[in-house]
């Protein structure tokens, strides 16, 4: 029941009563069919159908053939009016009532043979018969349409069954498409991220090694000028160790022995000459002593406290005498 069929006349290309010419009063390619003459059309071509055709079908069909009513029955049987089987029905009427639309009042009394040009169907169905050429159907037009007026049935049912199918794969296209565009966003939105992430990761090692090699060049300049000044304090050791007088003899005149005091406790003797400068002493102290070497001190006296920092200085003229004591303080200042 909910089956299609074909109609069993198909115009062969050759049929010359497929190119019938139509009358010159019928021909309405050219003109601009008003809304009012449209309906005026519509009606006619219904009434000469016997209100067979469902009128959104007609409306299609007429719209095709530019709303020439001749040429709409011509298409709906598949040939011209002379059909067998319909001669009686359209064939007498003049060519200015079937092409121009007037004429609405004609005698469609032959219409009665119309009954077996379409198929047998059930109450609730319309069935259409047509012979319409799928080229002269307009590209956008529903699929099932093209079916009725190319020769098939439609019921209303199926129409209605294929508009909501219909429907339903343009709303599943579109939900696949948008999960689609999304997913690409998504995807773009990822591959931006992890660029990000990436070039902050550079950036952090550049900076990294950025630090890494000023710490480095720094090391590597403390460490320079910790050698080159081991170096001179060597150096300075050597020649002080090599300008140092020696311990003059027990007997010999202006003879000081002076006792200095290191800040560990440790007690040294050694003697002087009293015309030797303070700075002897601290050469002496340098030399010997190595807890202190490389480190800032002074010579103090207690009784009474006097700090002796000029190293030009002779012992005699900064007020030294034999068993003299000296005290070892290390200096704070930087």
């Amino acid at each position: 029941a909910g089956g299609r069929c074909r109609s069993s006349y198909v115009p062969r290309q050759g049929d010359r009563s497929s190119k019938r010419q139509r009358p010159q009063g019928g021909a309405m390619a050219d003109m601009e069919v008003s809304d009012e003459r449209k309906d005026e059309m519509l009606m006619q071509f219904l009434s000469m159908t016997d209100d067979r055709v469902d009128p959104d079908v007609a409306q299609n069909l007429l719209a095709v053939v530019n709303w020439d009513v001749q040429a709409a029955i011509e298409q709906l049987y598949g040939g011209p009016m002379s059909r067998p089987g319909t001669a009686g029905a359209f064939s007498d009427f003049p060519p200015e009532q079937m092409g121009a639309g007037q004429g609405a009042g004609m005698d469609v009394s032959g219409m009665g043979d119309m009954d077996n040009m379409m198929h047998d169907a059930s109450p609730h169905r319309q069935h259409i018969g047509s012979g319409l050429h799928p080229g002269m159907m307009p590209p956008d037009m529903d699929e099932d349409l093209q079916f009725a007026l190319a020769g098939g049935n439609v019921s209303e049912e199926d129409l209605i069954q294929q508009a909501l199918k219909a429907s339903q794969q343009e709303e599943d296209n579109r939900q696949r498409s948008s999960l689609r565009e999304q997913q690409e966003m998504e995807l773009r939105e990822s591959i931006l991220m992890d660029q990000m992430r990436e070039q902050t990761q550079r950036e952090e090692q550049q900076q990294i090694a950025e630090v890494q090699a000023v710490e480095e060049k720094q090391k590597a300049e403390d460490e320079r000028k910790c050698a080159k000044e081991e170096q001179r304090v060597a150096q300075e050791l050597e020649a002080k160790k090599s300008a140092l007088p020696s311990e003059p003899a027990a007997d010999e005149p202006g003879r000081l022995a002076l006792m200095l005091r290191l800040p560990g406790g440790k007690r040294l003797q050694r003697a002087f000459r009293n015309g030797e400068t303070i700075g002897v002493v601290y050469d002496y102290l340098d030399v010997t002593v190595a807890e202190i070497s490389g480190q800032k001190y002074h010579l103090v006296s207690t009784h009474p406290r006097k700090v002796f920092q000029d190293r030009q200085q002779t012992l005699t003229d900064a007020g030294i005498g034999n068993q003299f004591v000296l005290m070892v303080e290390l200096s704070t200042d930087l």
